[in-house]
């Protein structure tokens, strides 16, 4: 079976076969034509089953529709919102008639290379890593490629879409005191990324609006989180935190096994709230109360990036477009308020 060409559909259109051109790749010419040629075209188009040649067309105008994917799948293969943000990405492609093309960040050189050679001209990155985030934009600039970010921040002239960290942890903190906490603790990691200092920021904001103090000894950042519970649940009973923020359902669970092995009662003497919405959020001595990131929405908003489209919202002085979490309410935080109106 023969395919139809753009000549076939200029015969039946009854124009010659650069306007059905113009109109097939919606360029600035095809804008000036009558909408109802062009609608004419597209009709016939359709109805021909016209399926465009993306190796032509990329000969002829050095473009394909094609976004690569810069990613370590090696270490991101067991991370869960990558494979989220990814979905969204395919999602939001496919939905937008463009394919995907993978490679891999521990080769960046070779990957923007072949990239060029490709003659891909719209790159999504999804590393963590700020040496690598550097290296990538360095190297877009080099090729003149489009260039997004997933996580963290922008870097120069290229955006970024992450959650609003500084918007969750201090949601968290409203959260817990609207349940009756005041003293609330941050159980948070070293500062080795971006979304970690934003947390924690997140929570020194959450304080402040609810008029709360941030007493130092509430507040940890390190990886050994029972050690860190350990000693703010050593503290004397009235000047312990009641309520913990957590920034990841991992460390909640971790945290509220050792006040559980410490004999306290879950949630009535030690209510927590994670992130992520993860497995451990269910596995958890008690199911945890958690905040979910819209990581499939992420994905869609980089690929309308990546395109050119310009989203309802504005990004932030770090060049950030935000996605903002959901709460996920299950039994992990003890309403203090009710309580005491019980008595």
């Amino acid at each position: 079976m023969k395919l139809p060409t753009i000549k076939d559909i200029a015969l039946e259109a009854g124009v010659n076969k650069c306007v059905v051109s113009h109109v097939l790749h919606d360029d600035a010419y095809a804008a000036k034509m009558r909408p109802e040629t062009r609608q004419r075209i597209l009709d016939i188009a359709a109805k021909l089953h016209y399926i465009p040649n993306q190796l032509a067309s990329a000969t002829s105008t050095g473009k394909v529709n094609t976004i690569a994917l810069i990613s370590n799948f090696s270490e991101m293969q067991g991370f869960h919102p990558v494979s989220r943000i990814i979905t969204g990405i395919m999602m939001e492609s496919a939905a937008r008639r463009y394919s995907i093309k993978i490679f891999d960040e521990n080769e960046l050189e070779l990957a923007f290379r072949l990239i060029a050679e490709n003659r891909i001209g719209k790159v999504i990155s999804t590393s963590v890593k700020r040496e690598v985030r550097a290296k990538t934009a360095e190297l877009a600039e080099k090729y003149s490629l489009d260039l997004v970010f997933a996580y963290e921040r922008g870097h120069g002239k290229f955006p970024a879409v992450n959650t609003d960290n500084v918007e969750l942890t201090s949601q968290m903190v409203h959260y817990l005191a609207g349940h009756g906490h005041t003293r609330i603790a941050l159980l948070c990691v070293p500062h080795w990324a971006h979304y970690v200092e934003d947390r924690h920021a997140g929570y020194l904001r959450g304080m402040t609006e609810c008029g709360l103090n941030a007493d130092p000894r509430w507040i940890a950042c390190s990886d050994e989180t029972e050690r860190s519970v350990e000693n703010m649940l050593s503290l004397p009973v009235k000047e312990r935190p009641t309520g913990f923020i957590a920034l990841s359902d991992i460390v909640a669970a971790n945290a509220q096994r050792t006040a559980w092995e410490r004999g306290l009662k879950i949630p009535e003497d030690f209510s927590i709230v994670g992130i992520g919405d993860t497995e451990s959020s269910l596995a958890a001595t008690v199911p945890l109360t958690t905040f979910r990131e819209n990581f499939t929405e992420t994905g869609k908003l980089l690929v309308r990036l990546i395109l050119g489209e310009k989203p309802d919202i504005a990004p932030d002085e770090f060049n950030v477009y935000h996605t903002h979490a959901e709460l996920v309410e299950r039994k992990s935080v003890f309403n203090i308020k009710n309580n005491r109106r019980s008595k």
